[in-house]
């Protein structure tokens, strides 16, 4: 009994179990979660530690070396990296892959947690496991109010209804003002009634205490006595009683004010409150962003007059745009891939039991990615897309050759003619199909970014040919038998027109090329020069081609991220970014910006004189340029408009991933050794001849900017005369210019802090700092600043960068207009021409490191994936030598593959790499087809190998044009790479387009020719 036996006597639950399947299947599309990228998980842990007010080089000593050294003994460390700014330190953590980030996010916690009592008191220090979870998916500015209010609004009333909404991970609000109260006291009248700031602020910070001091009962109740103390507002705070009897008002001006200005946050350059929000891991981005724009929509009329909230950045508009795109792509695909077959079948019924292949194969396929864990993204809908060409050739296989059998038999018996096609195919379909399969199995050994988004693809493909070859031997065979007949399969009469000639030229087609073949068999020669003649085209090709890593797309938003020069003041900092806003405003492109002045967007330390801006652009329908142009245009007006702003432009999306990945930058040359001026001198040479290479953007040279500072060198001597050491001297000094926590008020349910602090006039004159009075511990006594410590004006560095505790210059560039690969070339052939001096060792970090080593092991999946087709061909034909003669065809057809990337400007990266590997178990299901089919007519009828291969040629050309015509015009809609995030499938589709168009004559002359060659022209099995 055969298989369609089986299932014919079964059919009616085959019928129900793929129904029920297809149906579980929409259901599962209408509830897979829908995010941007697949769940990404990034081997690295950061740290940053923050709050002290040191210089970069005593934060170094004091902080950056004793987290280096803590972490570096974790288990699975592989690289530690830190920068250190004035006050702060940020560390990332590279750990091997495969380690356990749970448990290593453990281990990391416990080190820093050991040396936290050595570290300077009053850091905050963060201890964050990086991943795309941490970085927002929408982002609103609060506009229209002052920067207070605005803060206080986020924060306290539009933060916890956006917090709640499921899936939500957090909200970030970012304001440059933050509401407080100010007790400024004068410091001669301080000093004068015998306090210091510091005695001032703990006065007040335990007169508003709130203690409970007991329990009692009374009258069957029990009562908590709780201290009545707690401030509800300044006037209350100006009440407090001091030792001295008088009160703080009476030393002290009380006033609502704000926290120092260290940071500064605008909304299309007016002040603004910015709010991020980002998704827990496995959310649904469309799901989340639509609950957030009910919320944002409801709280519109309950926002003061003139205050508004502005969507800056959405991600799910992204997500919709992709999805809709690669939706388009699939239909337009299938759609074409119908009307090939509907050409060469010539019937609608039969056609139509083909493409049933389609919708139900991409219905059981999201029924799996759900069962999987699987999500709806660019790389799994690009997989379905891909597959749209592929998961039709085995029912295009199948039905041909039920066609052909139904013209064959005797009285058009549907039930033997059904029953001999398939079990004639049953085989080396199933082989063709694993040979597709197989060259995914060593996509395991890819690691980091590139491993993961090819792991999802490679993923949802191999599901989808799977379900589509259990169709084909399944369901179509059945449905063939239900509704062909005999009358469906004969030659449709279509009159004299355009379609009846076309008709007749691809009947014509097979003993064409069963003649074509006899005459090629017997020039073996000819084949073999053309084909050496086509290897040498496909390294030339390669040489002209450029590389990339990962293909850019336009995501309609980009981050500018700039610097001014070490030590710019703040309000200087904001005037020359002011200018660029200027720019961004005047860009039509350009629908919206937020920015942040010493913030950026993500987990990261960074100072007064950095930050970013990022951009919204209108729809692509509606603007004539894309996202690369508008970016070179503002930065050749920014650049020209405010040349002493370093300015650098990345994508949001793409900065996210290499930021995680830790290679943030295209081009990055790391300078190691020991003496930073060293490091600063090569760096700068190098930077210079760096600048002519076409192609290189936004170069920076490493080298930090000086930062102004003002050393304050305590007596010794005269302090321990008045009973103080340096260290007392220098607290009294910060109490008075930075300030002392006194507590706080709670207004409502809003805690705003209390801080003691010296007038603007005496904190920010450096004329006075002299006079300042200092109270001696000892003798009380009152002691100008003057006569304690002296004041020397010096620079020091702003940055500073180590590598696995090493010092380390990191020179970054971006690239536009050329491939990484070339531009690469440029540079290295300058580091060469300038060798590093002695005690400076150069490496190359950035995107380029990351795609030499994902190249090196696509390399390793390439050959991995001919061995295992090869192993599959070597089971089927029990024989070495039609498997080799198969894979031959494979180096050959990559010339084609190389060429229409060159002909369509598109660099090799890893999509097109992954084409490259696909193609290999594509390129054979041809020649299983060819050479199978000629085996069994071999074993069949003891004709000679040569006879055997021509009458293979005649039946067998049909499907093979059939399914090479399904696939390329099913891939065309990506090739076109219309919508968005089409530019990440789009290199992988043009690979196989390219390779399978040449492929095809090669299996159908080459292959043959070359077995002939090998086997003889009278060789019998």
């Amino acid at each position: 009994m055969t298989l369609f036996d089986v299932l014919s006597r079964q059919r009616r639950f085959v019928f129900l179990l793929v129904g029920l399947f297809a149906a579980a299947g929409v259901w599962a599309a209408l509830t897979l979660p829908s995010a941007i990228y697949p769940e990404l998980n990034f081997s690295r842990i950061t740290v940053v530690a923050q709050g002290s007010t040191l210089g970069a080089r005593q934060v170094v000593f004091s902080v950056t070396r004793p987290l280096e050294e803590a972490v570096s003994v974790v288990p699975g460390v592989t690289r530690v990296r830190s920068h250190t700014i004035r006050g702060a330190t940020e560390i990332s953590i590279t750990f091997a892959p495969g380690t356990d980030m749970a448990y290593a996010l453990q281990l990391v916690r416990a080190r820093v947690g050991q040396v936290g009592g050595a570290l300077p008191p009053g850091l905050d220090i963060e201890i964050e496991r990086l991943a795309p979870s941490l970085f927002p998916i929408l982002s609103y500015n609060l506009e229209g109010g002052d920067p207070a209010t605005l803060y206080d609004l986020a924060r306290y009333e539009i933060k916890p209804l956006i917090s709640r909404v499921p899936g939500v991970g957090r909200v970030d609000v970012q304001g440059s003002d933050v509401r407080e109260i100010e007790v400024i006291a004068d410091p001669s009248r301080l000093a004068a009634l015998g306090m210091t700031y510091a005695e001032l602020a703990d006065a007040i910070r335990q007169a508003v205490t709130v203690q409970a001091v007991g329990r009692v009962a009374q009258d069957y109740q029990q009562y908590l006595i709780v201290t009545d103390q707690e401030a509800h507002s300044a006037e209350d705070i100006g009440r407090v009683v001091l030792p001295s009897g008088l009160r703080v008002r009476d030393v002290a001006r009380v006033q609502v004010g704000t926290e120092d200005h260290v940071r500064i946050i605008a909304g299309d350059g007016k002040p603004a409150a910015l709010i991020n929000v980002t998704r827990q891991v496995g959310g649904n981005t469309l799901a989340l962003a639509d609950s957030v724009t009910r919320i944002v929509t409801a709280l519109g009329p309950t926002l003061p007059p003139g205050v508004r909230l502005k969507p800056v950045y959405d991600q799910a508009a992204l997500v919709r745009d992709a999805v809709r795109s690669v939706r388009d792509a699939m239909l337009v695909g299938a759609a074409l891939a119908v009307l090939v077959l509907l050409l060469f079948l010539r019937h609608g019924r039969i056609t139509a039991v083909s493409a049933a292949a389609i919708p139900l194969t991409l219905a059981v396929t999201v029924f799996v990615m759900s069962l999987i864990g699987q999500t709806f993204n660019l790389m799994t809908l690009g997989a379905m897309a891909i597959a749209i060409g592929l998961v039709i050739d085995d029912a295009v296989v199948i039905t041909e050759n039920i066609a052909r059998h139904l013209r064959l038999s005797p009285g058009g018996e549907r039930g033997p003619a059904i029953r001999a096609a398939v079990q004639e195919l049953l085989w080396p379909v199933t082989t063709s199909t694993i040979t597709t399969v197989v060259v995914f199995l060593p996509l395991g050994l890819l690691q980091g970014v590139v491993g993961q988004f090819f792991a999802a693809l490679a993923t949802t493909l191999t599901v989808a040919v799977l379900v589509s070859l259990g169709l084909a031997l399944t369901i179509i065979p059945l449905l063939a038998e239900q509704f062909v007949t005999a009358h469906e399969v004969e030659p449709a009469q279509t009159g004299g027109g355009l379609l009846a000639r076309l008709q007749q030229a691809l009947d014509a087609l097979g003993p064409r090329y069963e003649r074509a073949l006899g005459a090629v068999l017997d020039h073996p020669r000819r084949i073999a020069i053309a084909a050496a003649v086509l290897v040498a085209v496909g390294l030339g090709l390669f040489r002209l081609l450029g590389t990339g890593f990962l293909p850019e797309m336009d995501e309609g938003a980009f981050v500018l991220d700039y610097f001014t020069p070490g030590s710019t003041a703040l309000a200087e900092t904001n005037r020359q970014v002011g200018i660029a806003e200027q720019v961004l405003a005047a860009t039509p492109e350009i629908a919206g910006t937020s920015r942040r002045t010493g913030a950026e967007l993500g987990l990261f330390a960074t100072a007064q004189n950095s930050g970013d801006i990022a951009a919204r652009l209108v729809p692509r329908s509606r603007r004539s340029r894309d996202i690369f142009a508008v970016m070179d245009e503002v930065r050749d007006r920014v650049t020209t408009a405010a040349p002493r702003l370093h300015i650098e432009f990345v994508q949001i999306l793409s900065d996210v991933i290499n930021d995680l990945a830790g290679a943030a930058k295209p081009v990055e040359i790391k300078l190691f050794g020991e003496r930073l001026d060293t490091l600063e001198a090569y760096a700068r040479g190098l930077a210079a001849d760096l600048e002519p290479v076409g192609g290189l953007e936004d170069l920076y040279n490493g080298v930090s900017e000086p930062s102004a500072e003002l050393l304050m060198q305590v007596n010794e001597a005269e302090a321990d005369r008045i009973g103080m050491t340096p260290a007392d001297v220098g607290d009294a000094v910060s109490a008075a210019l930075l300030g002392v926590s006194a507590g706080e008020v709670r207004t409502e349910d809003r805690p705003v802090a209390v801080r003691v602090r010296a007038p603007d006039s005496v904190r920010f004159d450096p004329l006075r700092l002299k006079a300042l009075p200092v109270l001696g511990a000892r003798a009380r006594r009152v002691t100008p600043l003057g006569t304690l410590a002296a004041f020397e004006p010096a620079t020091s560095r702003m940055a500073l960068e180590r590598e696995n505790q090493q010092q380390m210059i990191a020179m970054t560039a971006d690239v536009s207009g050329r491939s990484l690969g070339g531009v690469m070339g440029d540079v290295r052939r300058i580091l060469a021409a300038h060798p590093a001096p002695p005690g400076v060792r150069v490496a190359l970090g950035g995107q380029y490191a990351s795609q030499q080593d994902a190249f090196r092991a696509l390399l390793v999946v390439l050959g991995l994936a001919a061995v295992s087709v090869c192993a599959v061909m070597v089971i089927q034909f029990e024989s070495f030598v039609e498997p080799l003669v198969v894979l031959l065809a494979a180096p050959v057809s990559f010339v084609g593959a190389l060429a229409l990337l060159l002909v369509t400007g598109t660099a090799l990266n890893v999509s097109s790499f992954m084409g490259l590997i696909l193609l290999v178990g594509l390129i054979v299901k041809n020649g299983i087809i060819l050479l199978d089919f000629t085996r069994l007519r071999m074993r069949a009828e003891g004709v000679p190998l040569a006879a055997a291969i021509r009458e293979a040629a005649r039946v067998r050309l049909r499907p093979i044009l059939m399914t090479t015509l399904c696939t390329l015009f099913g891939l065309l809609p990506l090739a076109l790479g219309l919508g968005a995030g089409s530019e990440l499938q789009r290199p992988l589709a043009l690979a196989v387009i390219g390779g399978l168009t040449l492929s095809t004559p090669i299996t159908l002359f080459a292959v043959p020719t070359l077995l002939v060659a090998i086997r003889g022209h009278s060789f019998t099995l």
